[in-house]
């Protein structure tokens, strides 16, 4: 059985107007995209307004009292000053502060131990033919006798020098109460200067002691031999008196005779 054309354009008609129906957007939808698209053009529109006045305050910031700009200093402390040309012959100057190469001389190098003692030992031979030169060449002669006089002093150095240079020096606890003689040599004739330099402290109070130097001149006759004495007396009390009432003295004499013996 076929349908009626009346049938047909019923049908038709309806199909259509479902594709029609199905093609058109959903009731809501429409509005609720063209406000996103909206408020996205706004937020756009604020950042670029937003970076704008940023870039526009970072030009028109000024810099902060702290701060300097580039160059404030230099201009504050004034220009800098000019550049000097090193001039030829003042590279190779020294330092005045810069010790000369001879101001402070070595000595040289130290000799080794084998010529050290090399060197003594021509000393001691150059020393003896010396002594037998003289002994040879000059007839006169020096005798040195010493004495010491002092109950309760004790002697810790004594030294006799002739013409500046040592000719006797005495071992510890060195006494003279009797007359000893300590040197006898030839010497040439003429004026010499005989020296005695002695150390003493008091047994009685160790603390006090004293020191003593003398030099005295003597002439010595050509080819004769003269005897020097010398005596060194020492009554000092300031070990014993000072401490009991505080006042106390140093009382220390040299005598020296000299006289010919033949």
């Amino acid at each position: 059985m076929r349908p009626k054309p009346r049938h047909l354009w019923v049908i038709l008609l309806v199909v259509l107007s479902a594709l029609v129906a199905f093609a058109q957007p959903k009731k809501g939808a429409a509005p609720k995209d063209a406000e996103k698209k909206a408020a996205e053009k706004d937020d756009k529109a604020k950042k670029d307004d937003k970076a704008k006045d940023d870039k526009k305050d970072s030009k028109d910031e000024k810099p902060d009292a702290g701060s300097s700009p580039p160059g404030a200093a230099a201009a504050d402390l004034g220009d800098p000053p000019p550049k000097q040309t090193d001039r030829p012959d003042e590279k190779s100057k020294p330092s005045p502060l810069t010790p000369r190469a001879s101001e402070f001389p070595d000595g040289g190098a130290a000799p080794a131990p084998a010529e050290y003692d090399r060197l003594l030992g021509d000393i001691s031979a150059l020393r003896a033919r010396v002594a037998a030169l003289t002994t040879t060449m000059f007839k006169s002669k020096l005798k040195v006798f010493v004495e010491t006089d002092g109950d309760d002093s004790r002697i810790n150095k004594f030294v006799v020098t002739l013409d500046d240079g040592v000719v006797y020096v005495a071992g510890d606890r060195f006494s003279a109460d009797d007359e000893k003689a300590i040197y006898e040599h030839a010497v040439a004739p003429g004026h010499h200067i005989l020296g005695v330099e002695i150390e003493r402290v008091d047994a009685r109070g160790r603390e006090y002691k004293t020191w003593q130097s003398t030099k005295m001149s003597i002439v010595v006759p050509e080819s004769k031999t003269v005897e020097a004495r010398v005596e060194l007396e020492d009554d000092s009390d300031m070990a014993v008196d000072f401490p009991d009432d505080q006042d106390g003295e140093y009382e220390l004499n040299v005598k020296l005779r000299a006289q010919v013996a033949d």
